[in-house]
This record gives C-alpha cells, sequence and structure tokens, in this order.
C-alpha cells in the first residue's frame, strides 16, 4: 500500500496524513472511507506502546489505509520492532545529519524484505538540521521530510510556541533548500497556514485528528449561530 504514497510523493503530489491522536482505532476506517492517504500512529508524543501501535497496524491494514509509526527513538531495535509489525514505514524525529538518515534507510533494508516497499519519512527540527538539508536529502532510501516547526521554535528560541521571523526564516530556508534539490517535505498544516504551505512547496500534509474534529464543531456552532 506504500507503494502508491511513495508515487504520489515522487510525482508532486499532495498527500495527507492524519494522526489519529492515539488508540482510536475506529477513527482508522474513518480515516480511509473519508480520503486520508496516511495514518500516522504516533509512538513519540503520545502514550502509545508497542501492542497498541500493533494494534493500530492491523486496523490500518484491514481498512486498506496505509500507515507509517513516528518512533520515540532513532535506535534501529526500536524501529525494527514497527517495522516487523508490518508498518507501512516509520517517521523518524531529531535528524540532524546525514549519517543520521543513512542509519535509518539501513536499518529498513536490513528489517524488510521489501525495503523499496516501505517509507521512510525523517524529521528535521532543528538549526543544525535544516543547515544539512541537502546532504540528508541526498541520502538514497529517504522519502520525504516532515519539518516540525514547534521543536524548530524551541531549538532556536527557547519556546515551542515562539514562532517568529526568525523561525518563519529558517523554516523558508529549509523549505527552499529541499525543493531545490527535489525532496518532498511537509509540515503541520491548517486551513489558516494552508497558502504559505503551498507556497512553500510543501506536499506532505500532516494533520492531527483533533484539528479536524474542531473544526468540524465550529462548523456546527456556527450553524446554531452561537
Amino acid at each position: 500500500m506504500s507503494k502508491e504514497i511513495k508515487r504520489k510523493l515522487a510525482a508532486g503530489e499532495f498527500v495527507i496524513t492524519v494522526n489519529p491522536g492515539g488508540d482510536n482505532r475506529d477513527l482508522i476506517d474513518m480515516l480511509a472511507r473519508y480520503g486520508a492517504d496516511l495514518a500516522f500512529i504516533d509512538c513519540e508524543r503520545t502514550g502509545l506502546g508497542l501492542d497498541t501501535a500493533s494494534e493500530l497496524l492491523r486496523a490500518a491494514r484491514a481498512s486498506g489505509l496505509p500507515a507509517v509509526v513516528r518512533s520515540w527513538s532513532l535506535q534501529p531495535e526500536v524501529l525494527v520492532q514497527y517495522l516487523d509489525r508490518r508498518a507501512g514505514g516509520v517517521v523518524v524525529p531529531r535528524i540532524e545529519t546525514p549519517e543520521q538518515a543513512r542509519a535509518v534507510v539501513e536499518t529498513v533494508h536490513y528489517a524488510c524484505a521489501d525495503a523499496n516497499e516501505r517509507l521512510v519519512i525523517v524529521q528535521i527540527e532543528s538549526r543544525a538540521g535544516a543547515d544539512a538539508a541537502e546532504e540528508i536529502a541526498a541520502v538514497e532510501g529517504v522519502d520525504a521530510v516532515l519539518i516540525g516547526p514547534n521543536d524548530m521554535a524551541y531549538d532556536i528560541t527557547g519556546d515551542r510556541r515562539k514562532g517568529g521571523e526568525m523561525v518563519e526564516t529558517v523554516i523558508d530556508t529549509l523549505c527552499n533548500r529541499l525543493r531545490k534539490v527535489g525532496m518532498p517535505f511537509g509540515m503541520p498544516c491548517n486551513m489558516a497556514t494552508m497558502a504559505r504551505f503551498k507556497a512553500r512547496g510543501a506536499t506532505l500534509v500532516y494533520y492531527p485528528a483533533a484539528q479536524l474534529i474542531e473544526r468540524g464543531l465550529r462548523e456546527v456552532e456556527q450553524g446554531l449561530g452561537q
């Protein structure tokens, strides 16, 4: 199933990736029915353990929805556990060097006979990672980069909530570097930031399910005149 995501990324098509936000197995089926391209099972910023991630992966396979797991660690022994449970790929945080990206790709090839069908998405979320963007993108086997604006803000300012023009300038430069070398990339996105997302050339749309629900409830409230 992940082969089609690889094709879309390589072709510059939009890929809608939704994080169900925890152990929400029924939501996986809804995402498949209503047009998500990829489920984002988050074992970094949620309390999901390996057993729960395995159940979510099974739900995704049953629904025909490709799914990746964001690992809490770069270590091969952790990534292999997700891959052995038939994750469609991995999202690996805190990548700052091409050596780290290469180690991820090598782990996928070590663990999977069908490695070319598994997605490798690396996260760049620091100034050091942004500075090494071209070298990271040049690593064969990396399919896409996910930019982490909040962690980038923390790395630059010491405050995840403090973006501002300095952080946006670093992200703009990073996007330009990735676009120049033809590496698909994306970042968190909502309706307020969609225009800038597209102007930057991003195609990997990351959306938390909580924001989709929030937007739907706001529409209900507006309809009721509240």
